[in-house]
């Protein structure tokens, strides 16, 4: 029995297209990028921030501390706020807390935790400003002019 060799569906004939057939087409952007290049600690622990804030319930936490009227809260208003038991919230926090992106504050047995810094803010509003952006927005604008160009 012969097989026929299966034809080249269009998604594989794409994936194809976006290979480089050469090395190298403009060597002064590959010094360009060589001479940018992101190093390695900073990428690892940029990607550590960012596997932290992949989790929609950390978010609803930051989302709330961005918000909260004091600038802080406590594990139990923030649980009862977002409909959590505080088990669940507790352990968000203390993720947070371990990356740097919370900071906290005890009065007697309360610990109220609050955003440390201006990054984390503008982060979270860029972030969610750029998730509420309609999926044919601007990036896609651009890369049609690119492609017809």
């Amino acid at each position: 029995m012969t097989t026929r060799p299966r034809a080249r569906t269009a998604s594989r004939r794409a994936e194809e297209t976006d290979l480089c057939q050469v090395r190298a087409i403009h060597p002064e952007q590959v010094e360009a990028v060589r001479q940018s290049l992101l190093p390695l600690e900073s990428a690892t622990r940029t990607a550590a921030l960012f596997a932290v804030l992949n989790d929609p319930t950390r978010l609803q936490v930051l989302f709330a501390l961005l918000h909260a009227p004091a600038g802080e809260l406590c594990v139990c208003d923030l649980a009862a706020g977002l409909g959590r038991d505080d088990t669940t919230i507790s352990h968000q926090l203390r993720v947070l807390r371990t990356q740097g992106i919370v900071g906290l504050r005890k009065v007697g047995r309360v610990v109220y935790y609050r955003l440390v810094d201006d990054h984390v803010r503008q982060l979270l509003e860029l972030g969610l400003a750029h998730a509420s952006e309609p999926a044919g927005g601007p990036a896609a604008v651009s890369e049609a002019v690119e492609v017809s160009a």
